[in-house]
């Protein structure tokens, strides 16, 4: 576990390097407050524009809420590169920078025994609230989980689960009891994923319809990217590690 926070930590680092571009850009066009256009602005636009509003995690909440809402055909029929630009932007609003300076601080003090749980509802914590609806949609072409880049998909897979474990903690449960629940049943996996039947177990447990359908799609990340997409994801290590250690972690392994 202690190889695994630090693994996590960079690997998280790196997804923020990654997206740093995002940064340095103008927002989009309109005046800095673009929440009551973005309504009126086609899914091609918004999807095409939304990594010039990724400094500001509110936006682009607004942006994947608004895509949420919207026939989620046209999200299937956006280019590779928008759907692209979506993740990335999905990654850096749910996976926030003071977040993650929280939890290196606390590793760099010493701090050695914070486990997964603990780890994912610190980056939790500050996250505005998104519908990841246009996220999960995304994450299901199978075009996409078959040529975007591993690391994205991993960040992506980890994004959803941060999201919605916050959401369904604010349930009567804690962060730690959600996802305990959700490794419960994805360490059971295995090779053979099934996804209705893994949706099915995850009401069982007490999640949501919206939440099961979210950490399905990101289960279905990890079945990939731990299956046919393996070397790819055992292609990007950091200290010795891989992603496919990352998505291990996430599924309840030692």
């Amino acid at each position: 576990m202690k190889k695994f926070v630090f693994f996590f930590t960079s690997l998280v680092l790196v997804c923020l390097m990654i997206s740093c571009e995002f940064f340095s850009k103008p927002l989009y066009s309109f005046s800095r407050d673009i929440s009551g256009v973005i309504g009126s602005m086609s899914t091609d636009d918004l999807a095409r524009n939304v990594d010039k509003m990724s400094s500001d995690p509110k936006i682009v909440a607004d942006v994947l809420n608004e895509l949420a809402g919207r026939n989620q055909d046209e999200i299937k029929d956006l280019s590779k590169d928008d759907k692209e630009k979506l993740l990335n932007a999905g990654v850096s609003a749910i996976l926030p920078v003071s977040q993650l300076g929280d939890v290196v601080e606390q590793l760099t003090n010493g701090d050695k025994s914070m486990d997964f749980a603990t780890i994912m509802d610190s980056l939790s914590q500050g996250a505005p609230a998104i519908n990841t609806k246009a996220l999960e949609t995304v994450l299901q072409d199978k075009e996409i989980l078959k040529t975007t880049d591993a690391s994205t998909l991993a960040f992506s897979a980890a994004s959803l689960i941060v999201n919605t474990v916050k959401t369904e903690s604010g349930k009567g449960s804690s962060f730690k009891e959600k996802i305990t629940a959700f490794q419960d049943i994805a360490k059971n996996v295995n090779g053979n994923f099934d996804q209705v039947d893994f949706e099915n177990k995850l009401k069982g447990r007490g999640f949501s319809s919206e939440s099961a359908s979210a950490l399905t799609a990101a289960m279905g990340v990890a079945d990939v990217l731990t299956g046919e997409r393996k070397d790819a994801a055992e292609g990007v290590g950091i200290g010795g590690f891989t992603i496919s250690d990352l998505l291990d972690k996430m599924k309840g392994g030692q």
